[in-house]
């Protein structure tokens, strides 16, 4: 899990640069598949994972899952709607939005060739040629130009944010994407787990600023699933428990 401060890049070029071929390759790409009921159409959602990211983009997130799950229970959230995700990494929220009808779905993460490349792989695996599930870059907080574009220069309808407040710094940020680009009658929804337990407090003044902002915020969810990393520290009742909230402006 990502360590409580950010890392400086003291930028010393060549000196510290390995030899070619010092280091190990990274490892491969992996497929994971999801197990819908039986009942859904498509039963099996296939998302690709990178072998590693240092921006966690390389793991299937419990709070994707049990989003995933929230959806396929309650489709109407999405069918008919224009969905975006943000930071998406897995992107499995997306699929089953679009797999339960959403009019268009825009997935995105941080502008890096090699996560939206996995995305676009992950979306030709399951929706091949569609027209209606895209991918693109966003550094939050900046170009939403960019993305309003991609629904026909409309805001959308349902913003989805999975495991996304544990990185602090961010926070400011995430929610001007949140506020620039959720329409007024939509729904933002937020889950996550609390995977530094001692940083509770930090993860929730996200909820507090969208609260400053005029938005409403009510649970939705919370599911005990096991921690995603049984080696890391704190309680792990506290770090298995997934949480989901959703935001909007007032009626």
């Amino acid at each position: 899990m990502a360590s409580d401060t950010d890392q400086d890049d003291f930028s010393f070029g060549e000196m510290f640069e390995e030899p070619a071929g010092y280091l190990p390759p990274p490892p491969p790409s992996k497929l994971v598949e999801y197990e819908r009921p039986s009942t859904l159409d498509p039963p099996t959602i296939k998302i690709s994972l990178l072998g590693t990211h240092p921006l966690w983009g390389h793991h299937l997130w419990n709070a994707s899952k049990v989003f995933a799950s929230y959806i396929d229970s309650n489709p109407h959230i999405v069918r008919n709607k224009s969905v975006l995700e943000l930071g998406a990494a897995g992107a499995l929220p997306s699929m089953i939005a679009r797999a339960q009808g959403a009019r268009r779905v825009v997935v995105t993460d941080y502008p890096d060739a090699d996560l939206l490349q996995n995305i676009q792989t992950t979306i030709d695996l399951n929706f091949p040629l569609s027209p209606f599930i895209s991918v693109a870059g966003h550094l939050w907080g900046h170009d939403i130009q960019t993305i309003l574009e991609l629904n026909d220069n409309e805001k959308y309808d349902v913003l989805v944010l999975c495991d996304l407040v544990f990185n602090h710094s961010e926070h400011a940020a995430l929610l001007r994407s949140v506020c620039g680009l959720l329409e007024k009658n939509g729904r933002a929804f937020v889950v996550f787990t609390h995977h530094r337990p001692w940083l509770v407090e930090q993860d929730l003044k996200f909820l507090e600023r969208a609260r400053d902002e005029g938005l409403e915020c009510e649970r939705i969810l919370e599911e005990y699933t096991g921690a995603m990393f049984d080696d890391d520290p704190g309680d792990e009742r506290v770090r298995g428990t997934v949480h989901g909230f959703v935001l909007s402006y007032p009626s």
